[in-house]
């Protein structure tokens, strides 16, 4: 069994230092094999909010947990134009990626992270040709059994409505990083960006939906940020079960209360590599 705790949008500079304070406590009773942080670590990519999400993970390291993260939009300088077009990711290097990494494997889950933030947007992202050609090479280090999960912040396919919603949900070359997921068997695609949190199966189109019983797309909510587009900061607890079974708890904290489960979402694995959702595949927890 393992078990991933999927952070996302903490946006340091925008934060709760309250909600903060009760992640920490939460992370440090769980005790996830494995935190995954799908971007957005700072509100402007100033040093400042750098070293205050440095200081966050460092928290987190102590006590032996490794970290998987990859950058979001607000990582790359918004009004320093010429640090955003010639060194748009250096703070982002020197301050919380240096010494930390953006893959890990063991025998149970391989995740992959991808970089989908760029200069030329201000919200969208995009992937370019070497990432989406190189997902299967990515995945080579992997374990025969173990579960495939890509790391993105921009997701790969928005839940349902999310793009006619909101425009700015926008991924560069979704469609043929798709294809290349499915060669690559990856089986979960985990992202943020939208600061809601959802689960459902992934599809090939938002105009003409299709399901994709293959991939399961976990979003995460923000995890520390005021900016809660009228959700409570959250953050998905998943868990793996070497048989194929997944469940993703709903885990919010509700002005800076301590994080507790709320939702609770729960899919298997069929002999044709499909996600099938349990016969109680959603269940609320009371308050």
């Amino acid at each position: 069994m393992r078990r991933i705790a999927h952070l996302s949008d903490l946006h340091f500079g925008a934060h709760d230092p309250l909600v903060v304070e009760a992640l920490v406590a939460a992370l440090a009773k769980l005790a996830p094999d494995l935190v995954v942080i799908s971007g957005d670590l700072t509100q402007r990519a100033r040093r400042e909010q750098f070293r205050a999400a440095d200081a966050f993970l460092r928290r987190i390291e102590a006590r032996g947990c490794p970290i998987v993260l990859v950058p979001g939009n607000h990582d790359i300088p918004l009004y320093d134009v010429a640090r955003r077009f010639l060194s748009p990711l250096r703070r982002w290097r020197r301050y919380v990626a240096t010494g930390r990494r953006e893959c890990y494997f063991d025998e149970e889950i391989a995740v992959v992270g991808l970089n989908t933030a760029r200069s030329l947007t201000f919200k969208d992202g995009r992937l370019s040709l070497a990432q989406i050609n190189g997902l299967t090479q990515s995945f080579t280090r992997a374990s025969p059994q173990a579960m495939r999960l890509l790391v993105t912040h921009h997701p790969l396919v928005p839940l349902q409505g999310e793009a006619r919603q909101r425009p700015d949900s926008a991924l560069g070359r979704a469609r043929l990083a798709l294809t290349a997921t499915r060669s690559a068997r990856v089986q979960v695609l985990l992202a943020g960006h939208m600061h809601h949190a959802g689960v459902e199966p992934a599809r090939d189109d938002v105009v003409q939906p299709s399901a994709d019983p293959r991939m399961l797309v976990i979003q995460a909510g923000t995890a520390t940020s005021w900016r809660r587009r009228g959700t409570p900061n959250s953050f998905n607890l998943i868990r793996i079960d070497p048989e194929g079974a997944l469940t993703v708890e709903l885990i919010e904290s509700d002005g800076g209360r301590p994080f507790a489960p709320r939702l609770i979402c729960s899919y298997s694995l069929s002999r044709d590599g499909g996600w099938r959702a349990s016969a109680a595949a959603t269940a609320h927890i009371p308050r």
